[in-house]
């Protein structure tokens, strides 16, 4: 909980953010060094961050021009007239179409050297991958990147600055609520936390919300091999499913996998069973494990994530034995 009122607990969109990073941005000016020197070396400090993420030295600087949504881009920042910071800021939306690459073509056209131009996909929310902005040429500057900024700068006294370091914070506390929350306590920032810790643990998978007309859940999908992979539901199930384009093979291929999976699974130490029910479309759950929840807990009642990805691996390792056996 936030110990008092919060202006960014108000100011939740992407332009409010906007505000925040371009303001900070604007302390960097050598101008602003007596104003509020903490402030100003925390700006300073957050510009070497950007460059440090593109491997590249920070360069000597004293003036810094800051603007918003120049040609739709979020935050542009400009040291001494020769380098150009591009920000794309995103919460808990993401990129999309090809914005990111629109960007950056119209900054190279402003005359700016390509290696002075940097380019920071500022993402204080949660995203699973992250293959389409790097091919984009941007760097992700994650929640946890700011907050080492922040949190090492936080000597300034300034109200704003103060507001918007507890507001991510308590986001973070959120995230990482998995590690220490009962299951029955868990929300969809904690499942998050949870999806990436086991995304690192487990080195594959990709997770994110599904609409439906049930309300949706947030998944995580791994173990892909053939049409078979696995799904794990924020309603505690981990399920075996297949795609299958073709409407006319959906029900000979769903009993053969079906039969596939209960048959091996306890060769890796695994229950399973039928679904509720079989679906009919172009994804199908086959089998479910035979448990409540495969989250495993320690006598504590807390996560044991140890146990769990080691439920989660052998369930990949499953996958990938009936598969790699020759068709029948």
């Amino acid at each position: 909980m936030l110990e008092k009122p919060n202006l960014f607990s108000f100011a939740t969109t992407e332009l409010s953010q906007d505000a925040f990073i371009a303001w900070l941005l604007a302390w960097a000016d050598t101008q602003y060094a007596s104003a509020d020197p903490q402030l100003h070396a925390c700006a300073r400090e957050l510009i070497a961050a950007f460059f440090a993420k593109h491997s590249k030295p920070l360069p000597q600087f004293t003036e810094v021009s800051v603007t918003r949504q120049s040609k739709h881009i979020d935050v542009l920042c400009v040291l001494d007239g020769n380098y150009a910071i591009v920000i794309e800021d995103k919460t808990h939306t993401e990129a999309h179409s090809n914005q990111l690459a629109k960007y950056l073509t119209d900054i190279q056209g402003r005359g700016y050297q390509p290696e002075n131009i940097l380019a920071l996909y500022f993402k204080t929310g949660d995203q699973s991958c992250y293959k389409a902005i790097y091919r984009n040429g941007f760097q992700p500057f994650s929640r946890r990147d700011v907050l080492a900024v922040l949190e090492a700068g936080s000597g300034t006294s300034n109200a704003i600055f103060h507001d918007y370091l507890a507001w991510l914070q308590h986001w973070d506390t959120r995230v990482e609520a998995y590690r220490a929350r009962p299951f029955g306590e868990w929300d969809g920032y904690a499942w998050i936390g949870f999806y990436k810790a086991l995304k690192e643990q487990l080195g594959e998978g990709n997770w994110g919300y599904v609409p439906n007309q049930s309300g949706g859940f947030l998944g995580f999908w791994c173990g892909f091999e053939d049409i078979l992979h696995i799904q794990l539901v924020d309603n505690q199930e981990l399920r075996f499913r297949i795609d299958v384009p073709e409407a006319l093979k959906r029900a000979a291929l769903r009993r053969h996998w079906h039969h596939k999976i209960v048959t091996h699974s306890e060769t890796f130490g695994l229950r399973t069973k039928k679904p509720p029910r079989f679906g009919h479309g172009h994804s199908m759950v086959v089998a479910t494990l035979d448990s409540e929840d495969y989250r495993q807990a320690d006598h504590n009642g807390q996560l044991d994530m140890q146990a769990t990805v080691d439920v989660v691996r052998r369930a990949i390792a499953l996958v990938k034995s009936v598969t790699s056996e020759p068709s029948e």
